[in-house]
Order: structure tokens, then sequence, then C-alpha cells
């Protein structure tokens, strides 16, 4: 092991499991980087854990130790440092933030019943009881990324009709779509998950409002695009919204709107039970019907691909900022599902002031340009076929959804 007394602020001693270590086990200290837990052996060996791979658990004789492994357990980390949980909470932005706060949580739970020794047959039996349901649930978090992006998509497939006869029909323009398209091609390659087919549909309705289906699909509501003071802002809506895809923040919805059935199904992989039950929750009155967790997770990681992306994070706290003084009627549709926008500004400009200095650059088109654009007549029904929306026009039949379903269980 390390002395500790000769390592760096920003190193924590610890160690590694491994197979490729002989013994399966070395002294090691660990490091936080941009992406992903750096560990060096005592004899030089480098072992690196993505933070988007990485399952955390609490434990060891203290009670304190965290072990940091991967999804398939081939790789460990573990460390009793008090400072590394709070390290790793900053550094990992919104990747890690619900299950290191569950982790805070417990190490402050079991201090409590350490003093409280007389009442350590009562507290056993309730951890027994607890544990169970909270293991499961564990579980499930960490078997949905390992669920195929795939079932994402057939969920908000499956649920988009519903969700457009709740609020209006997709404005076929496909000048301004490419315009927030646009928007979120540039976002979409610094997502913690690659490979997303993000889709943008812009909803004619007033409501003030933006949704995120799980897959990829985003729905930009005119309301919104009337409300927000410049582009930035709209990218912060949008990369807000893309975060609750990359993060699976719907699959965790459904776990937790359903119960233990649908924990039990992600856990043992039955996707055509996950799509089913899928389907039936996400519905419009509780798709953004997230976890205060999930929101601030969804905020960090939005402001974090915005900085990648060249785009001026500030945008994220300028829009939670404005949205609750801009003078519209009524509470806003997207504020009202999303709550506590100051206690979220605050946590993002703690990111934000961290960050290091970049030059960042304009979106290319203006609000006011997209607004004209959307505000133009458009091409007569004649012409509407070759400009119509291919997840609209083109939904699955019952037969060719029954295969995809199929496919998917192969």
């Amino acid at each position: 092991m390390f002395d500790s007394e000769s390592l760096d602020d920003d190193e924590f001693p610890g160690g590694v499991f491994s197979n490729e270590i002989d013994g399966g086990r070395a002294g090691a200290f660990m490091r936080l980087g941009d992406r992903g837990i750096k560990a060096r052996t005592s004899d030089g060996r480098e072992f690196v854990i993505d933070y988007s791979d990485c399952d955390l658990e609490l434990g060891g004789d203290s009670g304190r130790m965290v072990f940091c492994r991967t999804s398939d357990r081939s790789l460990t980390f573990f460390c009793e440092d008090r400072r590394f949980p709070e390290a790793l909470k900053r550094a990992a932005v919104g990747e890690l933030f619900e299950q290191i706060e569950i982790i805070l949580a417990a190490g402050q739970r079991h201090r409590w019943m350490s003093r409280l020794g007389l009442w350590a047959l009562l507290a056993v039996a309730v951890l027994v009881a607890v544990g169970g349901w909270f293991g499961l649930l564990a579980g499930a978090r960490a078997a949905v990324h390992s669920v195929p992006m795939a079932v994402d998509q057939k969920i908000g497939e499956a649920a988009l009709p519903s969700i457009l006869s709740e609020y209006g029909n997709a404005i076929e323009n496909p000048r301004a779509t490419q315009v927030v398209q646009g928007i979120v091609d540039r976002l979409a390659p610094h997502g913690v998950v690659q490979g997303v087919n993000y889709h943008v549909l812009i909803v004619d309705s007033d409501v003030v409002n933006a949704l995120a289906l799980p897959g990829g699909t985003i729905l930009v509501f005119r309301g919104l695009i009337d409300t927000m003071d410049t582009s930035e802002q709209l990218a912060a809506v949008l990369a807000h919204e893309m975060s609750h895809v990359t993060l699976r923040h719907h699959l965790h919805q459904i776990a937790r709107s359903v119960g233990i059935v649908a924990a039990i199904n992600i856990v043992v992989g039955d996707v055509g039970g996950i799509v089913a039950l899928g389907t039936e929750v996400l519905q419009s009155a509780t798709l953004n019907n997230y976890s205060q967790v999930q929101e601030t997770e969804a905020d960090l990681e939005g402001a974090r691909m915005m900085h990648e992306a060249g785009m001026d994070p500030r945008a994220m706290i300028e829009m939670l900022d404005n949205l609750p003084d801009s003078g519209i009627p009524d509470a806003l549709s997207w504020l009202s599902t999303h709550p506590d926008s100051e206690d979220r500004a605050a946590t993002v400009q703690g990111l934000v002031d961290g960050l290091p200095p970049r030059e960042y650059s304009r979106v290319e088109t203006g609000l006011i340009e997209l607004r004209e654009m959307l505000d133009e007549v458009q091409p007569d029904d004649d012409n509407s076929e070759a400009l119509a929306d291919p997840l609209i026009t083109d939904l699955p039949t019952d037969n060719e959804k029954a295969q995809d379903d199929d496919d998917l269980l192969e």
C-alpha cells in the first residue's frame, strides 16, 4: 500500500481487484479524471473504470469503504479515504450523482447506528427487510445500463402517438426542424452514451415544454421556442432532455412507477416485459416526473455537454433563472415538472466555476430567425408527402412490432 502522506491532494489510497494481477489484488492510488477513475498499482500498472460503466457499493469492515466496479465485475477499485465520495461526486458530474448520494446517506446511517448499539437487534431486522428491497432496486439500476438502447427506442416509438394526441401534431417544417436538430447534433457526440438516434419534432402547441422520449426522440413545443431569450437557452433545455436519455432515467422511472415487477424484469433481462411495462407507464402525464436527484444529474450532465460542445454552459443557469420571471401567466409547464430551479441553478454554477476555460461559440441560427421559419406558410399537401416525418408516417404495423419484439428477445 502507499503512504497516504506522500500522496497529492487529488490522489486517494486504495486498491484494485483484477484477475490480471498476481493474487488478484494489489494496493493502488486513485486519480479522478474527466471521464473515469484511474488506478496505478505499486508496480506501475494502470487500470481505468469509466464513470459510465461504474457501479458503486459501500462496505468493508468499517462500513465506509467505497467499491467501484465495472458492470461485468471484472475490475474493482476500493478506497476508504473519507474525501473520496465527495471528490468522486464532483468529478463524475451527473453520471454517478444518484449512486454517490445513496452511498453518502448510507455512510451517515452507518455512523448513526454505530452510536446506538442498544438498538442493534431492531436495526438488523429493519436493514434485512429494507436491504432486500433496495438491493433489488440497486440491481435494477445496475442492470439498466446493460439493456440495449434499442429497448428504450422501442418504448419511445410505442408511446409517441398517445403523447402527440395529448399535446398536438408535429409541425412539418423541415427548415425549422433542421435548426433544432442541428443543435442536438452538435451536443450528441459529447453524451455519455454514443450512437443514440436523436430525432427532433417541433410540436404545434403554446405549452412551454420540451420532452425526451426513451431512445432519443425530443419533442420541442412551439411555446418553449417563443419563450426562450437566446438560442443558447434553448440548447440548454435540449442538453438537459438529452441527458435524461443517455442517463437512462426513463427506465429508472419505469422501475419506480411499476415497482418490483419492473425491477425484476430489468434484472432478469425480460426485454418484452420491459417494453410492455414501459409503454404502459410512459404517458404524457408522467414523462417529466423525474426525481430531484435525476433533475440535478440532467442539469449537470447537460451543462458538461454544452461545455464540451463549445456552447456556454452558463446558458443553463440563465434558463433556470429566467423562466420563473418570464411573465407568462400560470405555471410554466417545463418548470412545474422540474422544481426548485434556484437550487438547481446554484448547483450548475458550482460545476461551471470548476470547468477549465475555453472559447465558446454561438448557435448559428438565432431564435428570431427560427421563429420566422415557423411562421412561414408550408407547402400544400401535394408536396407534403416528401416532407413527412418518418417517425409519424412510418410507424410500424402490429405485425412489424411483434417481429421487432422477437428480434430484441433473440
